[in-house]
């Protein structure tokens, strides 16, 4: 079967066709550039322009995708199980979906909102400080490679696919015209669609999408991490009890996400080559506290690594845990693949002799051929920069309380795992504070994140001081 065969699409309804264009006007007015067939074949040749409209999975379509996804059961790919009416979801059911789909949705506004930041500096020809060392670095060590143009190309190429996720949201929430009956007296489907198009930046659901992109290296990072999240997200959703959101996976994961991660591992590994043959005024040590920042909040896209069980099965197909588990050997993989190609670059060898020399590095931690460990990437253990959904936050309880589990514990755990102590005692928070800004990007310590952690968690009174159980 061709793969368009394996397909078929929709039209939204007229009114959320057109809040939709109003919201892409005023976000994304550079859409028509990405859309222009001259300019796409010029990036892209051979290549079909992206589709706008929404793409459903035909029944034996669906199955071929299905069998492959993460965690997959026969079930998975069966859809007779499924319900197609948002109506005969039971209450819990429909409250569960809702919240997906909602999250989901919100993602992709935020992202194209957080690429802009970047693919505007870059289109505006006057370029500084660390993005202005980047661009020139990346061309200095590869003249053929990743030029201004191209990189904010691929940037809005990525912003088309996510509003085009959006539609697909918007799509499961309202084609199905039993998602806005009135359930407790209120019509969802209008409600959320009203409130996904009022978010602006940092208003999103998924920490993730609240933090801004000031450069480069923001967005290739969060393309090889957070996205990688979103592909382990589509996959399990082939799960979904309500059939229109099953069959909205297939297209969006294969077709388009895949994309986004090639773009951003790509331009993660010509930085990283940039950095360690010195073509610009920035290191490999830049990369690391970049991912620094990003993988935490990778991490709590899972939700609480304690929960997932009653999603499992009905939603997706694994638990939180699980997901997350596979998902950092993937990212540990992709870790070793940026590595690999810095000690090509810097050594100038064979990947085979490449990870001779960099299994021995990491053996030894001694030099060799010219490279230090700090001259390599290394992933931050599960645990530092946690706000949310920590496993370890369940061994705990509200003092008087007989139930554990608190949502936010101070537990200053160092990009090692281990807790920072001072006399015996894990340091002070005003001390973790100071640690952060040795391991984290100058830029997030002062961006609207960074407060946005300092004031609701690390120094907020509500969370008390919780005591450990047993």
């Amino acid at each position: 079967m061709a793969l368009l065969d394996q397909f078929r699409t929709e039209t939204l309804p007229k009114k959320w066709l057109e809040e939709g264009r109003e919201w892409q006007e005023t976000y994304f007015p550079e859409m028509g550039q990405v859309l222009d067939p001259a300019a796409w074949e010029r990036y892209y040749p051979r290549t079909p322009l992206p589709r706008l409209d929404v793409v459903l999975a035909k029944p034996d379509g669906f199955a071929s995708f299905a069998k492959k996804v993460v965690g997959a059961v026969p079930a998975t790919a069966d859809l007779s199980n499924r319900v197609w009416k948002a109506e005969k979801m039971p209450d819990a059911q429909f409250v569960t979906a809702l919240k997906i789909i909602r999250a989901q949705a919100s993602t992709e506004l935020g992202s194209i909102q957080q690429h802009r930041m970047v693919y505007e500096q870059l289109d505006s020809g006057s370029l500084g400080g660390l993005d202005k060392e980047i661009v020139e670095g990346i061309h200095r060590t590869d003249p053929t490679g990743h030029r201004l143009d191209s990189i904010s190309f691929s940037k809005k190429r990525v912003c088309v696919e996510e509003l085009r996720h959006h539609t697909q949201m918007a799509g499961v929430l309202t084609l199905d015209e039993t998602f806005d009956r009135p359930r407790w007296g209120r019509h969802w489907a209008t409600e959320t669609m009203e409130e996904l198009f009022a978010m602006r930046p940092g208003e999103h659901v998924l920490d993730a999408f609240n933090i801004e992109f000031k450069s480069v290296m923001d967005s290739a990072t969060f393309m090889s991490f957070i996205d990688r999240v979103g592909k382990f997200q589509l996959e399990m959703q082939h799960q979904f009890l309500y059939g229109p959101m099953a069959i909205s996976m297939p297209w969006m994961r294969w077709l388009e996400e895949s994309y986004h991660l090639a773009a951003g591992e790509r331009l993660m590994k010509a930085i990283a080559i940039a950095a360690i043959r010195e073509g610009g005024n920035f290191g490999v040590e830049d990369l690391q506290r970049t991912l620094n920042m990003w993988y935490p909040r990778g991490l709590e896209m899972f939700g609480s690594e304690l929960g997932g069980s009653l999603v499992k099965g009905v939603f997706k197909t694994l638990s939180n845990a699980e997901a997350q588990r596979l998902y950092i050997q993937e990212v540990e993989g992709k870790v070793r693949d940026v590595n690999l190609a810095i000690v090509q670059a810097k050594v100038r060898c064979t990947r085979e002799e490449a990870e001779r020399l960099l299994a021995r590095l990491e053996k030894t931690r001694e030099p060799v051929e010219g490279l230090r460990t700090g001259d390599v990437l290394t992933l931050p253990d599960r645990r530092f920069f946690r706000i949310r959904g920590l496993a370890e936050f369940g061994e705990y309880r509200i003092p008087g309380s007989d139930a554990p589990g608190v949502g936010y514990v101070y537990l200053p755990y160092d990009v090692h795992g281990r807790i920072l102590t001072d006399g015996g005692k894990p340091i002070d928070r005003t001390a973790y504070a100071d640690y952060l800004t040795t391991v984290l990007p100058e830029r997030y310590m002062r961006s609207r994140h960074w407060r946005f952690v300092r004031d609701e968690f690390l120094f907020n009174g509500k969370w008390g001081e919780p005591e450990r159980v047993g």
